[in-house]
């Protein structure tokens, strides 16, 4: 499948809800509305998600937004994503679309994301930096750079290292209106709508699980097949609780050990 096809985009584009100007798009979205708030120069946060209206307001006042679950509002995005799901060989549980809304200007930092996204320009322009990320490969959580980094991501990214954090120098791509855009998981990018007009873009966004996720759920499914593995890890007795024998912790962390030097 041909994500630029025109009669694609052409129907994405044609969508009723493209009828709207930006802000009465935000302020309509039935669902949630993820604020991306600049907290300095260069950096931002994404975790607070309010309402349309809400939302709108945050978008008058020069915030870029994104609009979640907006395959549930557009039917021919929704029909976009089930064919890429398709074309993949992914479950469509693992893909979902929401709608990037930035007023003239605004857009967001060099980060990195959790999964692999296909952008779609629907109206106005918007210019994208771009770099591979030559310190990380395939990462379980999104980043920003000058960010936190999450729990997860701490276990084995060190955004400090050398290499490791936002790179000096990017490529340069513009898209107008029916431009698309592939971006591979962990792939530095960065955004900023173009002054004159706002830029409605969406997401498409494929989040593969990862080995180490399907390892794991087949190895939970064998292991509640045995009495000891679907017992309590602590024991309620009358010495306040006992963790399981020091001898099953050392089985596991030898057989976890041997998985990780591989065959």
């Amino acid at each position: 499948m041909d994500i630029g096809e025109p009669a694609i985009i052409e129907g994405i584009r044609d969508s009723a809800l493209f009828a709207h100007d930006a802000r009465t798009l935000v302020r309509g979205h039935p669902h949630g509305v993820r604020l991306h708030l600049a907290r300095s120069p260069g950096r931002y946060r994404a975790d607070i998600v309010v309402d349309g209206p809400q939302g709108g307001a945050f978008f008058d006042d020069g915030v870029s937004v994104n609009l979640e679950e907006f395959d549930r509002v557009c039917p021919a995005a929704d029909t976009l994503l089930d064919a890429l799901a398709h074309a993949l060989g992914v479950p469509r549980r693992f893909c979902g679309c929401s709608a990037f809304v930035s007023p003239p200007g605004s857009g967001l930092p060099l980060h990195f994301d959790d999964k692999d996204v296909v952008i779609v320009q629907v109206s106005g322009d918007k210019r994208w930096r771009l770099a591979a990320n030559t310190g990380l490969r395939y990462p379980t959580a999104n980043y920003a750079a000058g960010g936190r980094v999450s729990t997860e991501l701490a276990r084995y990214y060190r955004p400090e290292a050398p290499g490791a954090g936002a790179p000096e120098q990017c490529d340069t791509v513009d898209l107008g209106p029916g431009g698309s855009l592939f971006l591979p998981r962990g792939h530095w990018h960065g955004t900023e709508a173009h002054q004159d007009t706002a830029s409605v873009s969406l997401s498409f966004g494929i989040a593969a699980p990862s080995w180490s996720t399907v390892f794991l759920e087949r190895l939970r499914t064998r292991l509640l097949t045995v009495d000891h593995w679907r017992a309590p890890a602590v024991r309620l007795d009358g010495e306040g609780g006992r963790f399981l024998a020091a001898d099953l912790v050392q089985h596991m962390d030898g057989a976890i050990s041997e998985l990780l030097c591989g065959p």
